[in-house]
């Protein structure tokens, strides 16, 4: 429904956020997202789909002023996001997915890196950037946080599996990209 009203509305949600004032562009678009987002919970859909979408239906100078505001948030509630996942993570269920998570980490770091290759090629780039391009991804994991953060609650393995992952990555990732350069 939010992106029917996005495709048909962008531009009138748009104009009517769209302020002088910093501050009231900052507190309308996350009083939006807040708002969106509990709908949605009362829903029981995912709320992150929700703010997603009000992100989507501000359009044109309000979502550049939205960006530039809220640049600085996104990175403190990321880090935020990140160390709470991290206080629900039993460091003694790590060995038990280590191993599936190193055989996924293994298999998404080739795709990555063919990825990557693949893509700089397209752009014209010679083989050994496309190599960098497609170390350069590897680290990329954090996602798989926040999609096992949305299905703990069907699968309580998938916390510590994308944690797993994500330090198996963390640790592949720049030993890879040095070796690229």
């Amino acid at each position: 429904m939010i992106l029917l009203v996005a495709l048909r509305y962008g531009r009138q949600i748009s104009k009517f956020f769209l302020h002088e004032s910093d501050e009231i562009i900052l507190l309308t678009t996350f009083g939006a997202v807040l708002l969106v987002g509990g709908l949605a919970h009362r829903l029981q859909v995912s709320a992150a789909i929700g703010a997603f979408l009000v992100g989507i239906a501000l359009s044109g100078p309000i979502a550049e002023k939205s960006r530039r505001l809220i640049a600085p948030l996104r990175d403190l509630f990321a880090a935020t996001f990140f160390f709470f996942f991290g206080l629900q993570i039993d460091p003694r269920t790590l060995p038990s997915v280590m191993l599936l998570a190193v055989a996924i980490g293994l298999t998404s770091a080739f795709t990555k890196v063919a990825t990557g290759y693949w893509a700089a090629g397209r752009a014209g780039v010679d083989r050994r950037g496309r190599i960098r391009a497609g170390m350069a991804l590897v680290t990329r994991g954090e996602f798989s946080i926040v999609i096992a953060g949305l299905g703990a609650g069907i699968e309580p393995q998938l916390r510590p599996l994308a944690a797993a992952y994500v330090l198996f990555l963390a640790v592949l990732g720049p030993v890879l990209a040095r070796l690229a350069k």
